[in-house]
Order: C-alpha cells, then structure tokens, then sequence
C-alpha cells in the first residue's frame, strides 16, 4: 500500500511538472509569435526552450519504448511527436502544439487529493468526465481548441495591417468565428483570412452538432443505465411452486401488518 501511495505520488509530481513546462512553452510561442519576445536572438530563452524540447523529447520515446505497441502509440500520439520536432523560427508557430500537453493535468486533478479544495464533488466531476469521454467529444474538444489557436495565428499574419491591429484581436476573431456568432466587427479582407474563416467555420458547426448529440447520447444512456438497475430489483417469482409462491405472499402481507 505505502509503494502504491508513494508510486501514485511520483506519477502526480510528474505530471504536474510536465504541465507546467507545457505551459512554460506554450507562453513563449505566444510572446514570439505576436512579437513581444524573440526566442532565437535572447539566449535565456532560446536554451530555455531547448530545454524543454529535450524534456519533451525524453519523456515522448521513453512512453514509446514502454508502449509495447509503438504503431498504436505513435497514431495516439501524434501531437505529442510534432511538440518535439525542433522547427526552426519559420515554423515557430507549431511550438504551440505543446498546449497540448497541458491537457495532461486533468489526469494530476483526478489523481490528486487536492480535490477536496474544488467547490464541486468528486461525483459531479466523475460525470464530467464521463460527459467528455461520451462519443470521443473529448478529441473534438481538443481539435476545436487547437483550431482556435492556429486559426488565430493565421489570422494575425494574414490580415495584420487590413482588419486585424493586435493578436488579442485575432484571439477574440478566431472564438467568435467558430462559435458562428459572427458579430461583424472584424471580417477579413484577404484571400488567405476567407479561407481560414471558412475552416473555423467548419469546425464550429461540427463542434456545435458534437455538443448536441453528446448531450442526448449521455442523458440517454443514464436514462437506460436507471432503467436496467430498476429491473434488476425486480424479482422473478415464475419459477417458484404454488407452495412457495404462496408462502412469499403470506411473507410480504406480515410485513405489510408491521408498518
């Protein structure tokens, strides 16, 4: 018992550090990519995003090694390998993939006792869980973000200068876009930003349909999932002699005497 508490808390410190180089990288893709920072002329940042890629890398092909089945992991994992590509400042921007790392720390909230500290229960949020996992909306939840992000990357540079004057306004673009809210106060101008709304588009409705069914599908199953526990507690007398049948009525009328 003592080496699983202790395993358990190794794999929590873990993870959580994982996490929060994630996020470590992540803030410095931001800063590099909207011009705040620049990763490859600053020597602390540079090596410190090295780092990480190395970190990155050592974690990605020891899970491989111990995969057992490395064709299975590599098609899991996919975001994972492109995290520890080392794109050069061309294609900084896939340094943001690394966001997906992140994710990775709602694994830490439901293994830590820290739980205890949420407003929630652990009941609501083991429903929340099984919510997201209902028809693999979780993958649709990550692709809708990922989209967001690289739709406001692209956003910025295609339309920098025209209709778009800051990356916060790229952020706010991207959401409204693929929530098909389209309030009008940004419409893109250039070839590139059309397509790019058309695809955030795409995804917004796909992910909004997701949502729907989602909903339905895990209402029902928890409908049938009450349905079948009620069933069970209904008990099978056919099988019984008239002797016995009788003697479970004479029972059920003694306990009815007693209330």
């Amino acid at each position: 018992m003592q080496s699983i508490t202790k395993d358990k808390k190794l794999l929590i410190f873990y993870e959580v550090f994982i996490a929060l180089l994630a996020l470590i990288a992540v803030s410095l893709a931001f800063l590099d990519i909207i011009g705040k920072i620049s990763i490859e002329s600053s020597t602390i940042f540079y090596y410190l995003d090295i780092g990480i890629l190395i970190v990155f890398a050592i974690d990605y092909f020891t899970r491989l090694i111990l995969s057992g089945d490395n064709k299975k992991f590599v098609k899991e994992n996919i975001l994972d390998l492109i995290a520890v590509v080392p794109f050069n400042s061309l294609f900084r921007a896939f340094r943001l993939v690394r966001l997906v790392r992140v994710f990775r720390l709602s694994k830490v909230v439901r293994l830590s006792r820290f739980i205890r500290f949420f407003a929630f229960s652990k009941k609501f949020l083991s429903k929340i869980d099984r919510f997201i996992s209902t028809n693999g909306f979780i993958y649709v939840i990550n692709l809708t973000v990922t989209t967001i992000i690289l739709g406001s990357i692209g956003i910025y540079y295609a339309e920098q200068g025209y209709t778009i004057g800051s990356f916060e306004d790229a952020i706010w673009w991207s959401f409204v876009t693929t929530t098909t809210v389209g309030y009008g106060d940004i419409s893109p101008v250039t070839s590139l930003g059309r397509i790019i709304a058309a695809v955030l588009m795409i995804v917004g409705i796909g992910f909004i349909g997701m949502l729907t069914v989602t909903i339905a599908t895990y209402f029902l199953k928890s409908k049938d999932k009450n349905n079948k526990t009620y069933a069970k507690r209904i008990v099978d007398l056919s099988a019984l002699s008239q002797e016995e049948y009788n003697e479970v009525l004479n029972y059920i009328e003694y306990v009815k005497s007693k209330r």
